[in-house]
């Protein structure tokens, strides 16, 4: 590789690497600001605690379930081999929606007061946006829609195997040369195929799959921002803390495993692309294998795909120790409710 490919891929590597440290940095300590009001009632702290007790066992159960239905699926993958990883493809997709699922529907305690606890309407419209900044669920959208932008063009790319499947990646290979007179003559190459590659086979189940990662994801941030406000204007500030924790548990959730997707394609994609954009050089001595040359741009950018994947990759288990650190966070803070002398764990 010369120097100004290896330029680029440093650069655009670097960038990447800048703009998911930014992304993590802003992430960082945003559980750390829940305010637990000085003047709440002492008769409203057992609810208020029993709302938070509820909901860290509910984002318990949704990541053990979660993990569970990905395991699941990843030993499938490994069991049934006519699958061609598809099953393993699809884990972090089908891991999300039924963990999600699992906290959507948990049982929780409403919200209760004291009798003589003056009672208060609230009327603030409130959306799934409401109890988060806007980048925590434009950058997740955003990364789904360049993966299914992604999908689409490696289907487009993608050709058949020998079972007429869409999982392979075409390419030049050198199948013969001659020597005469002591130069290389009569160069043949033969169309070969590199596999596995995210075609129509893996592209399609993964987009289906995606599509419904984000319905079931809009349906979560629904049912946490249409639950119904705690009947006194004391236990307000305790809510829309606890919302904003449960927003941003599903939002990084399910952001994991939408990044931990986005890793594995591009890791595998980026190895097939690297070895199609290497070609074959004759040599003079036939008893001698032939040489390569990198063909760039493609190895290039095959290069820089696999880098940047790591770093998405790396991304995905920020993101997974962020929402396990929610989970974590909530029962800690439940005890605080209850005994304002305990110190919540950071």
């Amino acid at each position: 590789m010369g120097f100004l490919p290896m330029a680029v891929v440093v650069v655009i590597t670097t960038v990447v690497a800048g703009g998911l440290i930014f992304l993590l940095r802003r992430l960082n300590g945003m559980t750390s600001d829940v305010s637990i009001r000085s003047g709440t009632a002492s008769q409203n702290r057992g609810p208020a605690a029993s709302k938070y007790r509820s909901e860290a066992r509910a984002t318990g159960a949704a990541l053990l379930i979660g993990c569970s239905v990905a395991s699941l699926m990843s030993l499938i993958s490994s069991w049934w081999g006519q699958g061609y990883g598809l099953p393993f493809a699809l884990a972090g997709g089908a891991g999300t929606v039924v963990g999600l699922l699992a906290y959507s529907l948990w049982p929780r305690p409403a919200w209760t007061a004291e009798v003589g606890t003056p009672v208060v309407a609230e009327l603030e419209p409130r959306g799934v946006t409401t109890f988060a900044r806007e980048r925590v669920f434009v950058l997740p959208l955003t990364a789904a829609i360049m993966l299914v932008l992604g999908l689409l063009l490696a289907g487009v790319y993608s050709a058949t195997d020998e079972h007429g499947l869409h999982r392979v990646f075409q390419r030049r290979s050198l199948s013969g040369w001659a020597v005469e007179n002591g130069q290389v003559s009569d160069v043949q190459y033969n169309i070969s195929s590199s596999g596995p590659f995210p075609g129509w086979y893996y592209g399609v189940p993964m987009i289906i799959g995606t599509a419904l990662m984000i319905c079931v994801v809009y349906w979560s941030l629904h049912r946490i921002a249409a639950a119904p406000r705690p009947p006194s204007a004391d236990l307000f500030d305790l809510d829309r803390s606890l919302r904003s924790l449960a927003t941003t548990f599903v939002m990084a959730a399910s952001s994991s495993a939408l990044a931990f997707q986005i890793a594995g394609l591009g890791i595998i994609t980026g190895i097939v692309l690297r070895s199609s954009h290497t070609d074959p050089v004759p040599t003079i001595d036939s008893s001698l294998p032939p040489g390569t040359i990198a063909v760039e741009p493609g190895h290039s950018l095959a290069l820089t795909l696999i880098l940047v994947s790591i770093l998405v990759g790396i991304t995905a288990v920020v993101l997974l120790v962020k929402a396990v650190t929610i989970s974590t966070n909530l029962q800690s803070l439940a005890r605080t409710i209850s005994n304002p002398n305990h110190e919540p764990a950071r």
